[in-house]
C-alpha cells in the first residue's frame, strides 16, 4: 500500500516536491526544442508536440497518484453550489487583485505585463502547432499539474493537520517560484492568486474546487492572449 504524506520522512517529501517542481517548470522546454529542430526537420515540431502533451498529463497522473492516498474525503464529486460560488468568487478576487496589480506594475515599471505572460506569448507566437498545443496544455491540463503540486503535494504532504494559514501562504509563495517573474510585484501577483486558490482548496477540501478556478483563469486568459496575438498581425 502506497505511504500517505505522514508516514514519509521529511526528505524524501521535499525530494518529491523538488522533483515535481523542476517537471512542471522544464516541460515546455520540449517545445522550445521541437522549433529548434523544425528549422530542418519540419514533423520535429509535430513530435514534440505529441511528446510534451504525453508528458505533461503523466505528470499529472503523476501527481494524482502521489496525492490520493492524503486525500481523506472523496474528490472530483458533483459540484454543488456552494462550490461554484467559491469558484466565482474566487475569479472575482483574482481578477480585481490582478487589475490592481497590474496597474501598480505599469505605474512603476512601464508595463504591466509578467515575465511569465511575455514567455508565454513568445511561445504561442511561434507557429500554429504550438500555439494550439500550448493553448490546449494551459488551459486543461496545468490546472490538473499545479493544483496537484502546489495545493495537493504543499498543502496535504507538509501541512494536512496544521498550520492552516502557513501552509496557504507558501503554497502561494512557491506557486509564484514557478511562474517567471522579474520583480516584486509580478511575483506578488502570482503569489496571491496562488493562495487565493490555496484557500479554496483548504475551505472546500477538494481540489477539484481550486482545479475549477484555475481552469476558468487559465482559459478566459489563453483566450484574450490569443486575440491580442490575432490582433497584433
Amino acid at each position: 500500500m502506497k505511504k500517505t504524506g505522514d508516514q514519509l520522512d521529511i526528505i524524501v517529501k521535499i525530494l518529491i516536491l523538488i522533483g515535481m517542481f523542476i517537471a512542471v517548470v522544464l516541460v515546455p522546454e520540449i517545445l522550445d526544442v521541437g522549433n529548434a529542430l523544425a528549422k530542418q526537420t519540419p514533423w520535429a515540431m509535430y513530435v514534440a508536440a505529441a511528446v510534451f502533451l504525453a508528458v505533461y498529463i503523466g505528470i499529472a497522473c503523476l501527481g494524482w497518484w502521489i496525492i490520493k492516498p492524503n486525500l481523506s474525503r472523496p474528490q472530483f464529486t458533483k459540484f454543488t453550489w456552494p462550490e461554484i460560488k467559491m469558484v466565482l468568487i474566487g475569479y472575482g478576487l483574482i481578477c480585481i487583485l490582478s487589475m490592481g496589480l497590474n496597474a501598480l506594475m505599469n505605474l512603476v515599471y512601464g508595463s504591466a505585463m509578467t515575465q511569465n505572460q511575455t514567455n508565454v506569448n513568445d511561445l504561442l507566437s511561434t507557429n500554429t502547432i504550438t500555439l494550439i498545443v500550448f493553448s490546449f496544455a494551459g488551459a486543461f491540463i496545468a490546472p490538473f499539474v499545479e493544483e496537484f503540486i502546489f495545493r495537493g503535494i504543499v498543502i496535504s504532504y507538509f501541512f494536512k493537520h496544521q498550520a492552516w494559514w502557513l501552509s496557504v501562504i507558501l503554497s502561494g509563495i512557491l506557486f509564484s517560484l514557478g511562474h517567471a517573474s522579474n520583480n516584486l510585484i509580478s511575483f506578488s501577483l502570482y503569489a496571491t492568486m496562488g493562495m487565493i486558490l490555496a484557500y479554496l482548496f483548504k475551505k472546500s477540501g477538494q481540489i477539484k474546487v481550486s482545479i475549477a478556478l484555475h481552469m476558468l483563469n487559465n482559459t478566459i486568459a489563453m483566450i484574450l492572449t490569443i486575440m491580442t496575438l490575432v490582433s497584433a498581425k
